[in-house]
């Protein structure tokens, strides 16, 4: 049965995918540059500071601001997700989240107001014990560590900058603190980017699926073009429907992949989320995105081939 249920499912993603240009013209014509629904995913950014080079990483390229979201834009923006009814918040986009001295504050006040999903990624190089145990006493859901090596050399020659070691140290910290808490949160994941290692994604595997709640393996993407500029992706992105990324500064980014606010669509500053989401610079670039391929990112992008098209079912 399951087996059935997957050929049925690859059958359909096939289907969708082949006729893009058709889904396209469909959701134009139903008027779907306005989404019929709030976000899914608030994406807050933290902070846009890191204290890695990581070798696939563009940061170099990134030419705006670095600072820290002020306690005030944040507890904002997230009263206004509680209010839509949004359930998911992640306190991360481009940096190390831990960098906020605040976080810790920051994922209990989202808690307070009935986030049911309050996630993060993290490097994991200062998730120390007592970082560890407040974030756990804070009530986070899910936290997602970049690890990208089974081993020291690979990670350290890739994650430059980090030491494998206290990486590694601080997984395991985390794990012994959520047991002696007696605690199931927050869901442990460790990710891991295909980079032509094959090696060391099954050592990876082996060395950590008794130990994370979940192993994700994931494809290396370009960044929306910043790593190279060919994508052969035509089908629509779920993001512009179903996600909503706010930079630490408060200005609304096109998704998660413009690192660098190249298309800013709002500012919660001045403006509301609800304001932000079916505005017409938001409309202006769904519309765009169907009939053109988007901005020039978009159309430069291949993160969308990481997804499956049945995203589509979310606009009906």
């Amino acid at each position: 049965m399951l087996h059935a249920r997957a050929r049925v499912r690859t059958a359909i993603e096939t289907f969708l995918l082949k006729r893009a240009a058709l889904v396209c013209r469909v959701l134009v014509r139903a008027g779907r540059d306005r989404a019929p629904r709030p976000p899914d995913i608030i994406q807050i950014e933290a902070t846009n500071l890191c204290n890695a080079r990581c070798v696939f990483c563009p940061r170099e390229r990134m030419q705006r601001k670095q600072g820290v979201m002020d306690m005030g834009l944040f507890c904002k923006t997230v009263d206004e997700a509680a209010s839509l009814g949004i359930r998911h918040v992640r306190l991360h986009n481009y940096g190390e989240s831990l960098i906020d001295r605040q976080l810790v504050e920051k994922i209990r006040y989202a808690k307070s107001r009935g986030i049911a999903e309050v996630g993060l990624i993290s490097n994991g190089s200062l998730l120390t014990e007592p970082v560890a145990r407040a974030i756990v006493e804070a009530g986070l859901d899910a936290i997602n560590i970049s690890v990208d090596a089974a081993g020291r050399e690979t990670f350290e020659r890739t994650r430059v900058g980090l030491s494998y070691d206290r990486v590694m140290e601080h997984i395991e910290g985390l794990v012994r603190v959520r047991r002696e808490l007696g605690a199931t949160r927050p869901k442990l994941i460790l990710s891991f980017v295909r980079q032509h290692n094959s090696d060391d994604e099954q050592a990876f595997i082996e060395r950590w699926r008794q130990v994370a709640d979940k192993v994700h393996i994931t494809d290396l993407h370009n960044w929306a073009g910043t790593l190279h500029t060919q994508s052969d992706i035509r089908f629509p992105c779920y993001r512009p429907w179903l996600t909503f990324t706010v930079l630490w500064d408060g200005r609304v980014a096109l998704c998660c992949a413009d690192f660098d606010g190249a298309v800013i669509l709002g500012d919660l500053r001045s403006q509301t989320i609800s304001e932000v989401w079916n505005g017409d610079a938001f409309r202006a670039v769904r519309r765009t995105h169907l009939v053109h391929g988007g901005p020039d990112i978009c159309r430069a992008c291949n993160l969308p081939k990481k997804d499956s098209p049945l995203w589509i079912r979310r606009l009906v």
